[in-house]
Parts: structure tokens; sequence; C-alpha cells
């Protein structure tokens, strides 16, 4: 049975500039219907079986996966992944993940299948239903943060770090670490839920910096994504 995705759009099919806290619930509320309520690193191929027929906005959207081959842009240049459309595959989507650059990575392996998700959720509607050809690419991983940024690209972005690590769940995770290692944990209210604050000045980065390592190891993630996280949510600053 395929998965219901809506979100606000225009005539066309494309999504209106959605706020990155519409972006966020999105994103965990997918992963919670795709994955399940517990947050535990997922395996990549869980991901691709689940999330392979969806119903977006009301129509049918099925996503073939793959993630055992190289991925090059059109210039040859290898990419981390791409999603694309195909005019003569009619409601059909391709994501193809970089089997040479992520075998193995397992952390940069589920977020750019993340980051792709999104593109395919989101930007192929509309080409699907005009019935013309529209790619995604995500860049090498040396010149991804060196990359421009769009609306497209950060809301990818957003998506994915929503999907990897929930707001609510790693806040919970955050005040467990952060108490085992001693830090001082302030309370604030942000979107109306308790959220726990460290001030990095009094805790000392080296004690951030080991919580996001065992943050990242449990949800299947970078320490680097898990910092990012971390500031987004407002959990340290």
């Amino acid at each position: 049975m395929a998965l219901n995705v809506e979100y606000p759009c225009f005539g066309s099919g494309e999504p209106t500039r959605l706020s990155a806290d519409a972006i966020r619930w999105l994103g965990a509320d997918l992963r919670r219907r795709l994955l399940g309520y517990k947050i535990r690193p997922f395996e990549p191929v869980d991901l691709f079986r689940r999330a392979a027929c969806l119903r977006v906005n009301g129509h049918p959207l099925r996503i073939v996966w793959d993630a055992a081959n190289p991925v090059h842009d059109e210039a040859g240049e290898p990419v981390l992944g791409v999603c694309e459309h195909d005019p003569q595959e009619p409601a059909t989507v391709m994501i193809s993940l970089n089997g040479d650059l992520l075998g193995g990575q397992p952390e940069m392996l589920r977020s750019t299948a993340a980051h792709e998700l999104d593109h395919a959720i989101f930007d192929m509607p509309a080409a699907v239903a005009k019935g013309t050809a529209r790619a995604f690419r995500s860049g090498a991983i040396k010149a991804r943060d060196a990359a421009p940024i769009n609306w497209r690209e950060w809301r990818a972005d957003e998506f994915m770090g929503a999907f990897l690590a929930p707001q609510r769940q790693l806040a919970r995770a955050f005040a467990r670490e952060a108490s085992a290692f001693g830090a001082a944990i302030r309370w604030k209210v942000i979107d109306e839920i308790p959220t726990p604050y460290v001030a990095a000045n009094e805790t000392g980065w080296s004690a951030i910096d080991a919580i996001a390592g065992a943050l990242a190891e449990e949800f299947g993630v970078t320490s680097a994504f898990i910092g990012v996280r971390l500031r987004k949510y407002g959990l340290v600053g």
C-alpha cells in the first residue's frame, strides 16, 4: 500500500515555500511512518523497500533505487547521488546513489539517500505531471560544502536532517548524554515543548564534541552532522 505524503503546492505540483519548521515536521513524520518510532541506524535497503511506492498529494509516485553503481554528472565527474525523472517512465523517479563513493560509508549513504528522497517527493511531482525530464545531483564529497545553496537544496538538507535526526528524539537523547557528561542543562520552551539547552562556553567544546560523537553513533550519522543539528535545533549555543 502506497504511503501518502501531503504538503502545500501550486496547481503545477511545485511545492510552496515551506518554513524550516514545516520541512522538519514533514521529514520527521515520514521517518516515523516509514521506519517506525524507535530511533536507530536504519539499513538503507529498508528505506529503499519501504519508500518505493508513495502517493504525493494524491498522485502515485514510484521510486526506483540503485546503490550499486557509480554515478556521474553531465561532465562525467563522480557525484554522490542523483534523483531524476525520464518522461518515458511515467510516474516513476530514479534515485541513484554512488556505490563507489558511498559503499563503505553508511553514514553518508543514509544522508545522501534522505537528501535525494526529498527531491523525489518535492521536486519530481511537477515534472511527472508535465512529462518533462528533470534531474538533481548531489556534489562530490569534497565539493559538497562549497556548492551554491539554493531554495531546493536548502529544503533537501533540512528534510534530510529531520529525517535522520528528528528534533524531539535528538533533544531527548541529547539531554541524556549531556547529563552523563556532567554538563549543566538548562531548559527553554521551543514550539511549546520543553527543550534542553547547553551553553558551550560553560561546558567546553571538547565535551560537546564527545556528546556529539555518542549521538552520532546512536543515530547512525557523522559527528559533524549531529553538530549542525544541535545548533539548528537550538540545543547548543
